[in-house]
């Protein structure tokens, strides 16, 4: 039969903005909301995801 996946899933690590993402962030700023940006931060730091990741997540919460 088949084996069942294990959810051996690494818990996710709260972390702080690369240097790369700060400098995205500014020209990314400029097309969107103050807090659209704040949750695409919030998305990050918490270690859910990467900016694309959290830029899909802030597009459904916040909006543009």
């Amino acid at each position: 039969m088949y084996k069942k996946k294990s959810d051996n899933k690494k818990p996710n690590k709260a972390r702080a903005l690369k240097k790369e993402e700060v400098e995205l962030f500014k020209t990314h700023s400029k097309h969107h909301t103050k807090k659209h940006i704040e949750e695409m931060k919030k998305y990050i730091r918490s270690g859910k995801g990467c900016l694309s990741e959290a830029h899909k997540q802030a597009n459904k919460k916040v909006d543009k």
